[in-house]
This record gives C-alpha cells, sequence and structure tokens, in this order.
C-alpha cells in the first residue's frame, strides 16, 4: 500500500518534471530558431536547464522553473512571438535543378507584397507557369502591389522548411530573400506552414 502510494507520488513527480522540461526545451528551441533575442535569454534558460537537472525530485524547484519559463514565454507573446510554431525552422540552401524532384523537393513561386503579406503557389507545372497562374488568381482577386517575386524548390524535412533557388530565381533575388528571411523569419514561416 505504502509503496504503491511512493511510485504514485513518484510518477506524478517524474510528469511534472517531463513537463517543465518540455517546456523549457521548446522554448529554447522556439528562440535559438526563430528570433534574434536569443542571446538575451540564453544565459537564463542555461541556469533554469541547470535547476531543474539538479533537482529533479525537488518539486518546488520543478515548480519555480516551470513558472519562471512561462513567465517568459508571456513575455514573448506581448512582444508578439508566436510559440503555435513550436519547433519549426526554415533554412535556404542554394540553388537546385530539376532533379531536385528526386530528392522529394516541389517547386513553388512565392509573392511578397508591398503591404507586407505573402502569398504563395506551388505545383506541378515549372515555375513561370505557376507564375502565370498566380498572376491571373491575383487578377481575379484584386491586384495588390508586389515587392518580390520568388521562384524555389521547397521541402519539409524533420520540421524544417527547406527553400532553394530555382533556375528562374536570379542570384540578387535569392540573396534579397536572405536578407527578407534573416529580417522575417518567424513570419514567413507562419505564412508558409501549410505549404505542401
Amino acid at each position: 500500500m505504502i509503496a504503491r502510494k511512493v511510485s504514485r507520488v513518484l510518477n506524478n513527480l517524474n510528469e511534472y518534471f517531463s513537463s517543465a522540461w518540455t517546456l523549457l526545451s521548446d522554448t529554447t528551441i522556439f528562440l535559438s530558431n526563430n528570433t534574434k533575442i536569443f542571446y538575451q535569454y540564453e544565459s537564463h534558460l542555461r541556469d533554469l536547464r541547470h535547476r531543474l537537472e539538479s533537482n529533479r525530485t525537488n518539486e518546488d524547484v520543478i515548480r519555480e522553473v516551470r513558472s519562471e519559463v512561462a513567465a517568459i514565454r508571456k513575455a514573448l507573446r506581448m512582444q508578439g512571438y508566436n510559440f503555435k510554431l513550436g519547433s519549426l525552422d526554415l533554412r535556404l540552401e542554394g540553388f537546385r535543378n530539376d532533379d531536385a524532384l528526386s530528392s522529394g523537393f516541389k517547386r513553388c513561386v512565392i509573392i511578397l507584397l508591398v503591404d507586407g503579406d505573402v502569398l504563395y503557389l506551388t505545383g506541378t507545372a515549372n515555375h513561370i507557369d505557376l507564375d502565370s497562374a498566380m498572376d491571373a488568381r491575383m487578377t481575379t482577386s484584386g491586384y495588390r502591389p508586389v515587392s518580390k517575386k520568388h521562384y524555389l524548390w521547397f521541402k519539409w524535412a524533420n520540421r524544417v522548411l527547406i527553400l532553394s533557388g530555382a533556375a528562374s530565381e536570379s542570384a540578387d533575388d535569392f540573396e534579397n530573400l536572405k536578407d527578407y528571411v534573416s529580417e522575417n523569419k518567424e513570419f514567413l514561416l507562419k505564412k508558409l506552414t501549410k505549404i505542401n
């Protein structure tokens, strides 16, 4: 009877520890992958991780760490960060040709609008035909001024969206995309989470 109660308490404590550890890990991954402010939190997160690892059976410490991580996440949400992206990431990887199809890549055209919005179209047609289809859609739905168009290959790999330039994408345009991603990675990833 007593052994069963001790076992239940230990199981609950392990579950509580796992929950705090997962929250801390997800927050660390999110900050390092999706923001430029990770350096502001790095030492604090490292300290929280150390406290959690050193006090696996101390419910008070686990509760304190969980509370501190929750406060960090709340503050970040108030700054506009979106934790729904979780551990998703976006990575740019050079240029690819039509052989990319055999590696699981698909074609897409991504349009950055002057108003800050992002539109995209995917398909099996070549990039120029996809661009024409996108222009037709935009004409039908009402013209919106375009800032940049990007002709890309894309693929999801372990929750990372890989984007590569296609033959229709100039080297200068791809460099512009790199600059855009460095400033707007989280926003672009949010817009592309359902790209398939």
